[in-house]
């Protein structure tokens, strides 16, 4: 195909962009639907029907999985005891008056706490600058124990928790305090009573913010488990039974209300999160291993690795082993010689051992293995547990690429469905460097990359407790809430979506891609990832592109974009409606990220939505960034600036107001400036006019036939 070709079709792509062509299954994506009906008549009724309940399966597979690991998680911190540190808040305000620091940055007094955050994440601050009376008390008194250092929960491991519950303390007051006319003085501190709470509660279910119930339950939680172990000072204490909060009944009220509020079943690692993961695991790969090497390489070309009790008796010293078994990554040290002196046949002897040393340092690089690979592959923690090193090859041309096994969502549970997912260099290198490392007896095992080796136990099946194994030592070496195998295949997808240049970085280090094209080519190589990518744009956009279309099957809409899609639900309307309209969305993005095509949905500044699939470039750049010097391979649309001639632009009767507003503002401009503005700038307003009501216009007009469209247009 010349170049010419290429550039018209992919022209023609762009244009009908993501409004235009959703369909059922991945053959009606790729040719035009009626003349795949009448070729493959009803066999492609069957063949849809397939793929809409393989989706469907897959997509509710991974909600539930989704699901169950926040349960875990959060049932940790519901679970989680109260440790009372040994100089506590009380004695701390006693003695100094609130004069003493919560941070390197920040003491207890201060109006704002800058608590330390990653060098790539967004500040960790919480302000204290709540207008009701005493609420800034309570808040530090409250907030001063989810700080790490000074928390009594065993869950609290990160600063950006604290910031967290900083911004939810408003919930709190709104609920407890406002709602009942109370200040948060002592004297209506002790007002709150059960009745009061259980108001409370009902009030935040019932508000339209789902996740507000969670956080009350929360910050109550934290208040009264911190009053009863008499943590904060008695003037702030609620005095109010735990159990008569903190019911079995609400927890599932809670819990329930937390995944069907703001979480859905999607929880991505934060920015701070990712770069915590992503400095662990350079650690061990680019600290540890090289290191490491030369001490196998040592154990043996010495044959030290070959001793049957691997114990090496001397009576020298053996420095050199000594000197590679101490392994030190700038203030850290991993590993030490172990080295015991003895009398032997009246001879002083050292015995060295090895192997209890080198086992903590190999799962220390399986760890970080096990980070990256479940970062990049969007694999599940059953398909993780499984990958065996025989699974990995390298091609010819030095692509490396991991044969995998889908069981849950195969259209045969018995055979499976294989996959060959790509890897990217570095990672294959590194699994490589770590095979090599296991090498040596006793950690040869059964070749699953992820078992331990510290057990001696032989595993001849490898099931996904294996993965939760590493969580927990995750858990113990890191910062992070709510730390599970899921959230990992959901975090380069929604760095994907929302094109953020700091964690893009971090994306092109871990592929070895310098532009964020070439990332998305390696998506669409990968199935795991799109179909991930896929789940988490569709969880985003849903609720807004569901908007569109039911805005649009009601008549009510505008633009060339919008006309494009109700043409496409005049084909197919079966295809938009309940869970098939998910299906459809689905699938298409799949198909979008198949090619290699980016996907953007957002609702612009006027009550409408910018609805693209282009790949914008400088020389072809949407009209809300006209005259912008724009250097990037990740050119996004600016919703804040849209403009009304867009092409990309879908408009709804829920804009009808803005539309009136905005021709009202502009026509007001014209009559006040009357013979006082240029040429250029009266004729802008006009064409401003006249474009947005070309835009009422459709959104009057009735019917819904093609010939009945008022065209929007470049005035």
């Amino acid at each position: 195909m010349s170049d010419k070709n290429k550039k018209n079709d992919r022209s023609e792509n762009e244009a009908i962009g993501l409004e235009s062509d959703i369909a059922i299954n991945r053959e009606r994506l790729t040719a035009d639907a009626d003349e795949n009906e009448a070729e493959t008549g009803a066999g492609a009724d069957a063949d849809a029907l397939s793929e809409q309940e393989f989706l469907l399966k897959e997509l509710e597979y991974d909600y539930s999985e989704s699901e169950m690991e926040e349960l875990e998680a959060l049932q940790e911190e519901l679970t989680s005891t109260v440790e009372a540190p040994s100089v506590g808040l009380v004695n701390k305000l006693n003695l100094t008056g609130g004069n003493f620091p919560v941070s390197k940055l920040s003491r207890f007094l201060d109006p704002i706490w800058r608590l330390a955050h990653g060098k790539h994440s967004f500040p960790n601050n919480i302000r204290f600058n709540r207008k009701l009376a005493g609420s800034n008390d309570l808040k530090r008194a409250l907030l001063y124990h989810v700080i790490p250092e000074f928390s009594p929960f065993s869950y609290i491991r990160s600063y950006s928790t604290a910031k967290a519950y900083g911004n939810e303390y408003a919930i709190l007051e709104k609920y407890i305090f406002l709602e009942n006319a109370l200040t948060v003085t002592p004297a209506h501190i002790a007002m709150i009573s059960i009745p009061l709470i259980e108001r409370a509660f009902d009030a935040a279910k019932e508000n339209e913010a789902k996740h507000h119930y969670f956080a009350l339950f929360k910050h109550l939680r934290l208040w009264v488990n911190l009053s009863e172990q008499r943590l904060i000072p008695e003037e702030l204490r609620l005095n109010v039974p735990l159990a008569q909060i903190d019911v079995p009944e609400r927890r599932l009220e809670v819990l329930k209300s937390r995944f069907t509020g703001t979480m859905d079943g999607w929880v991505s690692y934060s920015e701070e999160d990712l770069e915590q993961l992503i400095d662990y695991s350079m650690f061990w790969a680019e600290g540890v291993v090289p290191q490491m090497k030369k001490l196998k390489d040592y154990l043996v070309e010495s044959k030290l690795a070959f001793l049957s009790d691997k114990v090496a008796t001397r009576t020298n010293r053996l420095t050199d082993l000594e000197r590679l078994m101490t392994i030190t990554v700038g203030d850290e040290t991993v590993m030490t010689p172990r080295v015991r002196q003895v009398v032997k046949e009246g001879w002083e002897h050292y015995s060295y051992t090895w192997v209890e040393e080198y086992a903590p340092v190999l799962d220390g690089i399986r760890n970080a293995v096990f980070i990256l690979l479940a970062l990049i592959t969007g694999a599940r923690k059953a398909e993780l547990a499984v990958m065996n090193f025989a699974d990995l090859v390298q091609e010819a041309n030095g692509d490396y690429w991991m044969k995998i096994t889908r069981w849950k969502t195969a259209a045969s549970p018995t055979h499976g469905e294989e996959d060959r997912l790509p890897i990217p260099k570095f990672i294959g290198d590194l699994i490589r460097d770590y095979e090599d490392l296991r090498a040596v007896d006793p950690f040869v095992k059964q070749g699953w990359i992820f078992q331990s080796h510290k057990s001696t136990k032989v595993v001849k099946k490898a099931t996904p407790g294996i993965i939760n194994a590493i969580i927990l030592q995750l858990k113990a070496a890191l910062p992070i809430e709510r730390l599970h195998c899921h959230r990992f295949r959901k975090t380069i997808a929604e760095i994907l979506i929302n094109r953020d240049e700091r964690n893009v970085d971090i994306i092109r280090a871990l592929f070895g891609h310098k532009s964020y094209a070439m990332t998305l080519r390696y998506i669409a190589r990968n199935p795991f990832m799109v179909r991930s990518v896929a789940f988490a744009i569709e969880q985003n956009y849903t609720r807004d592109f569901h908007q569109i279309v039911a805005g649009i099957q009601m008549g009510a809409h505008s633009g060339d974009a919008a006309r494009r899609i109700y043409e496409q639900i005049l084909k197919r309307p079966g295809e938009f409606t309940g869970k098939q309209l998910k299906v459809s969305l689905i699938a298409y993005i799949s198909h979008l990220l198949t090619a290699g095509e980016p996907i953007f949905i957002r609702r612009t500044a006027m009550g409408a939505y910018c609805l693209t699939g282009e790949h914008f470039t400088a020389e072809n750049l949407p009209p809300c960034l006209h005259g912008r010097t724009v250097d990037s391979d990740m050119i996004m649309p600016d919703p804040t600036n849209c403009q009304i001639e867009c092409k990309k632009l879908v408009v709804l009767e829920s804009g009808k107001r803005a539309l009136a507003d905005n021709i009202e503002f502009y026509t007001k401009i014209l009559e006040a400036t009357r013979g006082k503005l240029n040429n250029g700038a009266e004729s802008e307003l006009q064409r401003r006019i006249a474009a947005t009501q070309v835009h009422l216009d459709n959104l009057a007009a009735s019917g819904h036939s093609s010939n009945q469209f008022i065209e929007a247009r470049n005035v």
